[in-house]
C-alpha cells in the first residue's frame, strides 16, 4: 500500500476515523430499527445493513491500524443509541445517513491514490448504495399512504 504524507495523509486518516465512528454508530442504530420493525422486509433490511456496517467498521479498523500502527480510539469508544420518535422517522434517518455516507466515501476516494484503500472504500460505497435503495423502497412500502402494507407508524 502506498503511504500518504503530510497534510494529505493527515486528512485521509481523519476522514477514515470519522467514517469508522459513523459505521459503528449506524450499526447500533440499525439494531434499534431492526427491533422496531414489524415486517419481514424491515427486519431483513436492517439486519443485513447492520451486519454490513459492522463489517465496514472492521475493515476500516484494520486499514487504520496498517496506516497508523495503532488501533484507532474510534474503534473502542462507546457509541450511544439514536433517539427516534417513530419507525418511519427512523427509516428517513437511515436514508439520510446512507446518502451522507456515499458523499463521505466519495470524498475519501478523492484523497488517496492507493489501489488497496480505493478497493476497500469502493466496496463499502457499493454496500451503502444497496442500503439506500432498500431503505427507500422500505419507506415507500411501510410509510407512504396508498401502498399495500400496514402502516409502520
Amino acid at each position: 500500500m502506498s503511504m500518504h504524507y503530510g497534510d494529505r495523509h493527515y486528512e485521509l486518516i481523519k476522514e477514515l476515523k470519522a467514517a469508522l465512528l459513523d459505521e459503528r454508530k449506524t450499526a447500533v442504530f440499525y439494531a434499534q430499527m431492526r427491533d422496531l420493525s414489524t415486517s419481514f422486509a424491515g427486519v431483513d433490511s436492517f439486519a443485513e445493513a447492520r451486519k454490513d456496517e459492522l463489517d465496514h467498521a472492521t475493515a476500516l479498523t484494520r486499514l487504520l491500524e496498517r496506516l497508523t500502527g495503532t488501533i484507532p480510539e474510534e474503534a473502542l469508544q462507546p457509541v450511544c443509541p439514536t433517539e427516534i420518535s417513530s419507525y418511519c422517522e427512523g427509516i428517513k434517518m437511515a436514508i439520510q445517513g446512507e446518502s451522507a455516507a456515499r458523499v463521505e466515501y466519495k470524498r475519501i476516494l478523492q484523497k488517496t491514490q492507493s489501489r488497496e484503500i480505493q478497493d476497500i472504500i469502493r466496496e463499502i460505497f457499493n454496500d451503502e448504495e444497496v442500503h439506500l435503495a432498500k431503505f427507500r423502497i422500505l419507506y415507500d412500502i411501510e410509510c407512504k399512504p396508498g401502498y399495500y402494507a400496514e402502516s409502520g407508524d
